[in-house]
């Protein structure tokens, strides 16, 4: 069926209106549009300034009228990863943006990441990060116009992003949980508390000098973690994590837990609290305290402390990646992926055929050794190393 004309020419006034986009040099000091309600804090440029490496990260900002849309630029590489080994590294200049943008246009967004092609050096390359299914971004990168500028490579595979909506009360966050979770926190929580009792308590860290006690209280404990000595994920000083930690503190952000009995550290939580939800950014806990569930028990401490906040805080955002105590824990979902946006020439094209074709040979071979359960072994051995 034909568009009516004034629907053709509506079209054609939008895509007008978006093609207006400017891009520049964000600088720290300047001030800033206010960041909305529900909004994520990679879409807030003072904290990207904020937390930027200091060498060689920078922000750019996309402009039209009174809207802005930050976007995070560092030197990184391209791993070609087989066998969770990385076989090569290509350095790359990477052009972060992070989704979760429902309220912006996908004419909007496919204009944004034109014009972005234009900032990009003979290295560069775009990132498109938590991109929620369905969301307009996700639909700008079906469009022909982006495809017309760009390569697109999924990054992995679509993820669910777990999150736990604050009603009020504990009771009534337990409450919004299928029964059995609820049977199995409780279950933890009394089994901790029946053998430690009174000699537990839970920190809540959020001040400067609060900040660089905590750090110092759990890089020790955090450098004997499977995910700190073969993931390189642990909690250390010196670390982009403490310069995130910092700037938060600084900005009323931070918010961090420590559980402890008898004044030994068990498990913490790293987090932070903006315009209303709680980011869960990173948790861990003491391999020799793991037949206790301090992990759990430690969610559970925190969730209820968060509850109290509310309608301060009417949200826990759990992060990229699902596993067993997410799924536990929380009553909403969505699902989200990772993509990479190669600019349509010579290298650009060469480094998405090769990335494309290096990792359709590692899922491939990653799923033989899932069939043969060659993985559950070598992870068994990587834990106990």
């Amino acid at each position: 069926m034909a568009r009516s004309p004034s629907a053709a020419a509506t079209q054609q006034n939008d895509r007008a209106r978006a093609a207006n986009w400017v891009l520049r040099q964000a600088s720290p000091g300047e001030t800033f549009m206010p960041p909305a309600p529900g909004t994520m804090m990679e879409h807030d440029p003072e904290w990207l300034l904020a937390i930027r490496h200091p060498g060689h990260g920078s922000v750019l900002l996309a402009e039209r009228d009174s809207r802005q849309l930050p976007i995070y630029v560092h030197d990184g590489a391209l791993s070609f990863v087989l066998g969770g080994m990385a076989l090569r590294r290509i350095e790359i200049r990477r052009h972060v943006l992070t989704g979760n943008l429902p309220d912006w246009s996908q004419d909007d967004l496919t204009a944004v990441l034109g014009e972005l092609k234009g900032h990009l050096d003979r290295r560069g390359v775009v990132f498109l990060i938590g991109v929620v299914e369905g969301e307009p971004l996700w639909q700008a990168l079906q469009s022909a116009e982006l495809r017309r500028h760009y390569h697109v490579l999924q990054s992995g595979e679509t993820d669910t992003r777990r999150l736990a909506d604050l009603p009020g009360t504990f009771d009534a966050y337990l409450g919004s949980l299928p029964r059995k979770a609820r049977q199995d926190i409780r279950r933890s929580e009394r089994r901790f508390n029946e053998h430690f009792g009174q000699s537990a308590r839970l920190d809540v860290f959020s001040r400067p000098e609060e900040i660089t006690a905590f750090l110092d209280t759990v890089e020790p404990v955090s450098a004997r973690t499977y995910q700190s000595r073969l993931l390189g994920l642990g909690v250390k000083r010196g670390h982009w994590i403490e310069r995130m930690l910092q700037a938060a503190a600084e900005r009323g952000y931070a918010r961090c837990y420590g559980l402890f009995v008898d004044q030994k550290l068990v498990a913490w939580r790293v987090g932070f609290v903006f315009q209303g939800t709680y980011f869960s950014h990173h948790i861990g806990y003491d391999p020799d305290w793991s037949e206790w569930h301090p992990g759990i028990v430690l969610q559970a401490r925190t969730l209820q402390d968060l509850c109290s906040l509310s309608p301060t805080i009417q949200r826990v955002d759990m992060l990229h990646g699902d596993n067993a105590a997410k799924r536990k824990l929380s009553n909403q979902s969505r699902r989200e992926g990772k993509f990479y946006l190669f600019p349509r020439n010579v290298r650009g094209t060469l480094l998405y055929t090769s990335l494309g074709s290096f990792n359709r040979l590692s899922d491939t071979l990653s799923a033989l050794a899932a069939r043969l359960k060659f993985k559950d072994r070598i992870r068994r051995v990587l834990r106990r190393v």
